[in-house]
């Protein structure tokens, strides 16, 4: 335990790691949780792509369209992912300063707070305390609405409707790469040159059955 929590301090109070855990760093914070889920989604469309060509228990005839629908849900959940998380932080902390804060974390809403609680420390000290709590409530309201605008409406809202007609798509280039040419027979090969019919019994016992002047002369 006591080897653990050293390595847990020191990995703590590196300057990178001490900037992310800060209380103001929101942005931050939702950045982890987007890059979280993208590796996540990244490593699970090749695995689920190579699971489906792969595997000898689908039909064959249905292999492919599922490899290209995995395909089509991994590349559309990474897309729609990025152009949801990416912006959202920047919106949610407007909203935040506009909205919540002048509601929730203003003076007149801390001495509410302190009326109710009969706090017998001076408000000065009693407002510092409470004005942290905005810089965590504005960090959790960012990662949940990431979270929220990438997990929920993006994977399970937008990327159904738009994957179905892609993996169409993508099961047609899985076709056209994997079709081989025909095997040809020398003579076609040949331009110019003819291949005889190959002839049956039942036609050699026709010319033998000929008149003599109409058999073919040796």
């Amino acid at each position: 335990m006591a080897v653990g929590a050293k390595i847990a301090n020191r990995i703590l109070n590196f300057d990178k790691v001490k900037y992310l855990t800060k209380p103001n760093a929101a942005g931050a914070a939702a950045t982890i949780a987007l890059a979280s889920n993208l590796s996540k989604d990244g490593v699970n469309c090749y695995y689920y792509v190579t699971q489906s060509l792969g595997n000898e228990k689908i039909p064959e005839e249905k292999r492919k369209f599922v490899a290209a629908l995995d395909l089509s849900n991994g590349i559309l959940n990474i897309i729609t992912q990025l152009a949801i998380g990416i912006p959202l932080p920047k919106l949610m902390n407007k909203l935040f300063d506009k909205k919540v804060a002048p509601k929730y974390f203003s003076k007149e809403a801390a001495k509410k707070v302190y009326d109710e609680m009969g706090q017998k420390i001076p408000f000065d000290k009693f407002f510092e305390k409470f004005a942290k709590n905005k810089s965590y409530a504005k960090v959790g309201l960012s990662v949940i609405a990431t979270l929220v605008g990438t997990q929920v409406i993006a994977k399970r809202v937008i990327v159904p409707f738009i994957a179905t007609p892609m993996a169409s798509f993508f099961k047609k280039r899985f076709e056209n790469g994997s079709k081989t040419p025909k095997a040809t027979t020398p003579e076609a090969q040949q331009p110019g040159v003819s291949v005889a019919p190959s002839t049956s019994d039942s036609d050699v016992k026709n010319v033998n059955n000929l008149p003599e002047c109409f058999k073919p002369f040796n």
